[in-house]
């Protein structure tokens, strides 16, 4: 080790029970109690642990340098406001950008240090993981940051048939794990209990157009949109208005769905946000409620956004990350701002 590096290591090895590896990263991520944290001469990290919170350093000639701080999923270092339709970077910091040869076709989430969700019908068959990345990192398209991350696999629901039908979820392996920062943390998944109630007031990030047919201008920012759940009965309801094709007794919102928006449109997520997260925030933490699926349109009046419900899917993707601690939450109905 370098003369520097060796009394950084010194001190923090004494203090947090640290051990000198190879993969720093790979570590990281993964930390268990009692907190036996890893650091690596090779890129000179080390990480501390305050009341719970590990935050990551790097090393150089003049002192070490943050790099961020991961107190938990869904925990985003960066807070602000929901009001406006540009984000800040850090502020959905598990917002990905899924690339297929190069091009954004969809949002994605991070849920863990190896794993990301996203839409089945992201996924032209057959699938040529070759062919895909995962931006991490990602604030402006137009202005390249963040990492990007090859695919290792990905899983799709068994159930899936296609635009509009049930199982449009995604698992999505990464090649390799990826180290949490400020602009690098994965949201929460609920266990499946979690009732996301009718009224409760969401966020949907995405960098989709920002009307049908019209391109969210240079660069590309982030945008988000607050949108309220709708229930699966109201929303089937208002998909029925003005659409002679649907009958009385058939219903277009299947088990798996839900949905947000407005009864009177003028806010929703639209070409380009798919696979995208739909999160609500409660008791401090911001929860993966729904993945982008489909609507008639964007924003249009009875037409609100549909979502995979996410609770539905908990069981399934816990059983391809036996690790990934699921978020439970009590939602009082009706819904009291928390």
């Amino acid at each position: 080790m370098h003369e520097y590096w060796s009394s950084v290591a010194e001190h923090h090895t004494c203090r947090l029970n640290c051990v000198c590896m190879v993969s720093f990263i790979s570590s990281l991520n993964n930390i268990q109690p009692p907190y036996n944290l890893t650091m690596t001469d090779i890129v000179k990290y080390f990480c501390t642990n305050t009341a719970g919170i590990l935050t990551a350093f790097y090393s150089s000639s003049s002192g070490p340098s943050y790099i961020g701080a991961y107190s938990g999923c869904g925990k985003p270092t960066t807070n602000r406001i929901v009001g406006g339709q540009n984000t800040v970077p850090g502020e959905f910091p598990w917002q990905l950008s899924l690339r297929k040869q190069g091009m954004h076709i969809c949002g994605s989430s991070l849920i863990d240090s190896q794993w990301a969700i996203s839409a089945a019908h992201c996924f032209a068959r057959p699938i040529f993981l070759s062919d895909y990345k995962v931006n991490l990192g990602a604030y402006q398209l137009s202005v390249p940051s963040g990492i990007f991350v090859d695919v290792a696999a990905v899983y799709i629901h068994p159930t899936f048939r296609g635009p509009s039908s049930s199982g449009d979820i995604a698992l999505i392996k990464l090649a390799n794990p990826v180290p949490f920062t400020d602009y690098i943390i994965p949201v929460c998944i609920p266990t499946p209990n979690v009732f996301f109630p009718n009224g409760m007031n969401c966020v949907v990030t995405g960098w989709g157009t920002i009307s049908q047919q019209v391109s969210l201008p240079y660069p590309r920012t982030l945008q988000k949109v607050q949108v309220p759940i709708i229930g699966r009965a109201p929303c089937d309801q208002m998909y029925h208005i003005d659409n002679p094709s649907l009958s009385a007794s058939q219903s277009i919102i299947l088990w798996d769905m839900i949905c947000a928006g407005y009864k009177t449109g003028k806010k929703d997520s639209c070409q380009g946000d798919s696979g995208g997260p739909l999160v609500c925030h409660w008791n401090g933490s911001w929860l993966l409620a729904g993945i982008v699926s489909w609507g008639f349109g964007c924003a249009l009046p009875n037409r609100p956004g549909v979502y995979t419900s996410v609770t539905t899917y908990s069981t399934w993707i816990k059983a391809y990350i036996p690790s990934l601690q699921l978020t439970q939450a009590q939602i009082p109905v009706p819904y009291n701002r928390g």
